[in-house]
């Protein structure tokens, strides 16, 4: 599939150390081994489950999960740009044994991921695909590392190449969608959500970046939809409830707004732009008390 006219000038990666590049990667290569069996995405909301993340990320990675142009801020220089770091993860549990007859290239790649060795990691899928070319799982994992390194492109060549071989996959449907996004290409990752969506009507991860694709393309009540069926399917996704409640504020749906930014705030009281977001809609509500209120919680959640 060629994304040529929609694919945009690269941006900065938001990893500015060699040692987070590897860990993000090393994080998103493990999740994604699940996620080629069984077709279901993990974005770097899901890796770091309780952090408020940027959407459509596959590297936080993105996204994980950017600084990559953001699409979950629409006033920038006034809410709080980042979440609070999340808090220490603790060490993995040991990994189960490599199911007889994975492939030994495939196998030491995994592992040299897991220890953070991502030129080896990165060596021993080329070399597989080299001998393998229809080897999916190492492509979509050579594909993460890629976009961890900042090559989108390349990333996008990898998961193009694997969904030759699996085109109804969904998992890389959804990975490629994340890049797309992430890099404003919104009509191509639309039509890898919506063909996700045609097989697996109730993906939540499809919904939930579809629906922000959409408001990002200005169709706020498209967006809507897709989002309200997100946290119908999945009631204690904090972000969809977050990007619910920044779309409906858009329309001026202040009650609807102001419900779905406070439900963000239950799943995940630290989050500083869901309490800045109820600022938002209390100040247009002319409540200032309360807006300041949540405005200097929102401060305290990042340390200003």
């Amino acid at each position: 599939m060629n994304h040529g006219g929609d694919r945009g000038p690269k941006r900065e990666r938001r990893w500015q150390t060699s040692q987070e590049r590897a860990r993000v990667a090393a994080e998103l290569i493990e999740e994604a081994e699940s996620l080629t069996q069984t077709g279901a995405i993990a974005t770097p909301h899901d890796v770091a489950r309780d952090q408020q993340p940027p959407p459509l990320r596959v590297a936080q990675p993105a996204a994980a999960p950017g600084t990559t142009a953001r699409m979950d801020q629409d006033d920038p220089g006034k809410p709080p740009e980042e979440p609070p770091p999340p808090p220490p993860v603790a060490a993995a549990p040991p990994q189960p044994a490599a199911p007889v007859g994975d492939d030994p290239l495939y196998v030491a790649a995994r592992e040299a991921s897991e220890h953070g060795e991502i030129d080896r990691a990165a060596a021993s899928y080329r070399d597989l695909l080299a001998r393998d070319p229809k080897h999916v799982k190492a492509r979509n994992n050579l594909a993460l590392i890629l976009d961890a390194r900042g090559d989108r492109d390349g990333a996008l060549a990898e998961l193009d190449r694997a969904l030759e071989t699996e085109p109804d996959n969904a998992a890389l449907l959804l990975n490629r969608a994340a890049i797309l996004g992430a890099t404003v290409r919104y009509a191509a990752a639309q039509r890898d959500l919506q063909r996700v969506l045609r097989a697996e009507p109730s993906n939540v991860g499809a919904l939930f970046n579809l629906g922000i694709v959409l408001t990002r393309r200005g169709m706020w009540r498209e967006g809507i939809d897709q989002l309200k069926h997100a946290v119908e399917v999945e009631p204690g996704r904090a972000a969809a409830w977050y990007y619910l409640g920044e779309a409906l504020n858009h329309i001026d749906d202040l009650n609807g707004a102001l419900a779905a930014y406070e439900r963000a705030v239950e799943l995940q009281p630290a989050n500083p732009k869901a309490l800045y977001g109820i600022g938002k809609v209390l100040d247009r509500l002319n409540r200032p008390d309360e807006a300041t209120a949540m405005y200097r919680r929102s401060r305290e959640m990042t340390g200003r």
